[in-house]
């Protein structure tokens, strides 16, 4: 066993393998787009798809989306057999150093499900022990409530996610409020994800009226999750 690289991954048929052995074990389908959707995705440049590989195949990935000033983490994967070997470490210190260098950007942003409203699940993982490793590695978080849009027509909101600061351009830590260079990257990515907000739509409401707020968004420690509001219509 050869030591691992991490690479970007535009060819088709690497994508496609990559999709079949990382990703799709590793989520729900309610929160991964299809094979063919990725795969057009990373070939085309949308998806900037990072793989970490040694000489058995590839043990994980990391893909980030590009909105305006800013980066979200769209999936983090390690095969199951290999977590806790400091792989998923490596990719996203990896994918953050590429994405916060590049000319314009603010923040890296992830989401994470909600320790006190997820549930460990025996194939997707522990939100706890997943909101311990991203704090260890500096994440901070928005005080902002969100849910994930559908990945595809049919599928469901992923409700009462926390949205997460991997990086961003200006270190001062929390809590603080974010600059308006870092809102506008929020807002961008909000609108983009969510799309225009419809009548009746009291949950798009409070996640656009939070960001819009006059007091601005507050950035706050990973382990003050608590504090940032739930969606009024619940899971």
């Amino acid at each position: 066993m050869g030591n691992p690289t991490i690479r970007t991954v535009t060819d088709a048929a690497a994508l496609t393998r990559l999709y079949t052995d990382i990703l799709e074990p590793s989520f729900p389908p309610s929160e991964l787009v299809t094979r063919d959707d990725f795969v057009e995705g990373g070939t085309s440049g949308s998806f900037d798809v990072l793989a970490a590989q040694d000489d058995d195949g590839y043990l994980g990935a990391i893909v980030g989306e590009r909105f305006g000033n800013g980066y979200l983490v769209d999936w983090l994967a390690v095969n199951g057999a290999r977590r806790g070997g400091g792989t998923g470490s490596a990719l996203i210190t990896a994918g953050v150093t590429r994405w916060i260098a590049e000319p314009g950007i603010d923040l890296v942003l992830a989401e994470i499900e909600r320790p006190d409203l997820f549930e460990p699940h025996p194939k997707y993982g522990d939100p706890a022990r997943r909101l311990a490793f991203y704090h260890r590695l500096g994440a901070t978080l928005l005080d902002l409530p969100y849910y994930q849009p559908p990945i595809s027509e049919g599928l469901p909101r992923v409700r009462n996610l926390l949205l997460i600061v991997l990086a961003a351009r200006d270190d001062a830590p929390p809590p603080r409020t974010l600059n308006l260079d870092e809102t506008a990257a929020v807002r961008t990515m909000l609108h983009a994800a969510m799309g225009p907000l419809e009548e009746g739509d009291a949950e798009t409401s409070q996640v656009y009226a939070a960001v819009d707020s006059p007091s601005g968004v507050r950035l706050l420690s990973l382990t003050d999750y608590t504090l940032v509001p739930v969606l009024d219509q619940g899971l």
